[in-house]
């Protein structure tokens, strides 16, 4: 009945040279704190979370982005019922639940500055939330900066007068949601203005029977290109 995660996990003398490194033990401390809190919600000790809610635990896991090789995402009922189409482009790998490339699979929509994806309904349908999956460049090849630094983007210490490493350029940083309304109509839902987050949360409420994203700038590529949108 303990959590842990760190350099004090149980490994093998082979399996610590990639374990005991920084971002592997934030890893570990996400899944524990997820877990833990799953733990608290459900009134159960840590091994019955294993043995009773790893599915939750996964997912809610992978919601929050960290990446669980062979397992895909639920993007819930809402999101798969729905028909989803693009003014330009293959939208349907934004609920394919995979939101990063895997070998030679993208798993993104990639479209036009002011082109649109579209979630319809069959019905007039609740709203509440959108999830976005930006590109955030994971192998840096849009950052400008010093290329020594290429595999260090969130280096603290720096040099006096050493250039710093760039910003992702294939980031969405401007985008729009509109919603269908009664009358048939276009109208506007939410502005997002300087986003810099790979994982991104919107929350709406709006009943509509469609509703559409419209990326209007990116931090310097000339298309927008995501990994995931769904609603909830």
């Amino acid at each position: 009945n303990l959590f842990f995660a760190g350099r004090n996990i149980s490994t093998t003398h082979a399996a610590l040279s990639s374990t005991r490194v920084m971002a592997t033990c934030a890893i570990l401390g996400q899944a524990v704190g997820t877990a833990a809190s799953i733990a608290v919600q459900q009134d159960c000790s840590p091994r019955d979370v294993y043995l009773n809610h790893i599915l939750l635990l996964k997912q809610t896991l992978m919601d929050d982005d960290c990446y669980l090789p062979w397992n895909t995402r639920d993007v819930g009922d809402i999101s798969k019922d729905a028909l989803l189409a693009a003014s330009e482009g293959d939208p349907l790998p934004l609920r394919n639940g995979t939101d990063r490339p895997v070998g030679k699979t993208d798993n993104g929509w990639a479209g036009s500055l002011g082109s649109f994806v579209e979630y319809r309904f069959d019905q007039p349908t609740q709203i509440n939330r959108c999830r976005f999956v930006f590109d955030s460049d994971l192998e840096r090849d849009s950052c400008t900066g010093h290329e020594k630094y290429k595999t260090l983007p969130m280096l603290c210490n720096r040099f006096y007068n050493m250039e710093p490493f760039g910003f992702p350029q294939t980031m969405v940083k401007d985008f729009d949601l509109v919603y269908l309304d009664e009358d048939g109509e276009w109208k506007l839902l939410k502005q997002v203005r300087n986003n810099y987050q790979r994982l991104c949360f919107v929350k709406v409420q709006v009943t509509t029977k469609a509703i559409r994203f419209i990326p209007r700038e990116t931090w310097g590529y000339e298309k927008a290109h995501v990994f995931a949108w769904d609603v909830r």
